[in-house]
This record gives structure tokens, C-alpha cells and sequence, in this order.
């Protein structure tokens, strides 16, 4: 018997959004098939945030499909959700946490117990660098490594996709440096779909490109050599 094909981590088709008879996303359709580092690109009002939130199980569309880890999220919400790790710009962090016991919590909330709890919580501490500063309390890390732990609580339990909104954002030249390098690593493993405003990194990172314009999927292909003209002009050729 030829056995079943692996869901894909992400499948978007026919996606479209409008606000008060406006329409912000028309007609997107794209899918993460495999591990891989893929950038969300647009300029502000392309229709990016609103993809995210769609994404993410915060808004509905109003037409078109999201299935995760080949699950309905209209459908199945909360099975989609857990093949989805979600890092959101600035997450917030609680207070009075150590990492090691924000991890325990978070990784509680996610289902996981006893042994494979402990598991999943020392692979993120060491996947994510954390490993000297897992005792210490989340208010006082640097924000490198806030963005870190905010890393580890999204893949905690393995999901198939990960989504970064921003995740470098705000970081000096040195923890750009690391932060590149772990999101690297980690895209040997999951499909990942970050959202940036930052271009340079786009071909230090990533793998592939969306490009959004108008709320349109203006390409999906290869990281352009001409990348910054080609956001510029909001599109660029299909390879």
C-alpha cells in the first residue's frame, strides 16, 4: 500500500477579508509543504497584519479556507491551533516567572505531563539558548532573550508551523546575529512564516518569499536578488 502523504504544515486557499465594505486580502491562496523559512512581506496597509490575525485564529475570514497541520481552522480550531507555534511582536511575558517554571506553565497549558513535559522543556531551553538563564526571573532578561523565551514557549509541544511576527525587531547587531542563526536552525525543522519590515535579512534567513500588495499575493517564489526594488515596486516576476 502506498502510504498517506504527511499533512502540509500550512494550506491557504481563496482567503479574503474586508473591513466596513473595504477589502483588505482578495483572493489569497499559498501553502508551506515542508521545513523552510518563509517570508510575509508588504508595505503598511498591504494587507499583512490581517493575514497574521487570520492565520493565527484571531479573525474570520470572509471567504476561504486556513487548514494547519491538515486541519480546518474553521472547522477543527483547536486541533489546528496545537500544529501552530505563534510569536506575536512584543508577546508579553508574566511576571514573577523564572523561564524554567514559565516553561513548566506553558507547557502544562499545551497538554503535556510528567515526562514528556520535562522533555519538551529541556529541548526548548537548549534549542533556544536558555539553558544559563533558565532560573532567572523573565523581567529581568534582555529582550534577545525575551524574544528567545518567547521561542521556546512556541515550540514547546512541536508544531509543524511556526509563525513570527517581527521576531528580531528592536534587537542590537549582536542578538540580530544570534537570533538569524537560531531561526535558521529552527527552519530545518518546521515550516516557519515570518513577517519582518526588515529587508537585509530577508536572504540572510529565509528560504522563500510572499509578497502582499493591495491585500494581493503579488509573487511567491525565491528570495529576488533584487529584493528591495522589488518591494519597492510591490511585485516582482514569477521564477
Amino acid at each position: 500500500m502506498t502510504p498517506h502523504a504527511a499533512p502540509l504544515p500550512l494550506q491557504v486557499k481563496g482567503l479574503s477579508k474586508a473591513f466596513a465594505g473595504m477589502p483588505v486580502l482578495r483572493q489569497i491562496s499559498f501553502s508551506l509543504d515542508r521545513p523552510q523559512v518563509v517570508a510575509l512581506l508588504g508595505a503598511n496597509g498591504a494587507g499583512k497584519s490581517t493575514l497574521m490575525k487570520i492565520l493565527a485564529g484571531f479573525l474570520p475570514p470572509d471567504e476561504g479556507t486556513v487548514k494547519i497541520g491538515g486541519f480546518s481552522l474553521e472547522r477543527e480550531p483547536e486541533r489546528a491551533r496545537h500544529c501552530l507555534g505563534y510569536l506575536p511582536e512584543n508577546a508579553p511575558l508574566q511576571a514573577g516567572f523564572r523561564v524554567d517554571e514559565l516553561l513548566h506553565f506553558t507547557a502544562q497549558a499545551q497538554g503535556l505531563r510528567g515526562e514528556e513535559e520535562r522533555a519538551a522543556r529541556k529541548n526548548a531551553l537548549a534549542e533556544c539558548g536558555l539553558e544559563e538563564v533558565a532560573r532567572r526571573l523573565c523581567d529581568q532578561l534582555s529582550k534577545g532573550y525575551r524574544r528567545r523565551l518567547g521561542l521556546a514557549q512556541a515550540l514547546l509541544h512541536r508544531p509543524p508551523l511556526l509563525m513570527l511576527d517581527e521576531p528580531t525587531d528592536g534587537l542590537d547587531p549582536i542578538q540580530k546575529q544570534s537570533a538569524r542563526a537560531l531561526l535558521r536552525h529552527l527552519g530545518t525543522r518546521h515550516a516557519l512564516l515570518l513577517s519582518t519590515h526588515l529587508l537585509e535579512e530577508v536572504p540572510l534567513i529565509c528560504d522563500r518569499v510572499l509578497m502582499l500588495r493591495d491585500g494581493r499575493l503579488a509573487y511567491d517564489g525565491p528570495v529576488p536578488q533584487d529584493l528591495e526594488s522589488r518591494f519597492l515596486e510591490g511585485t516582482a516576476p514569477r521564477p
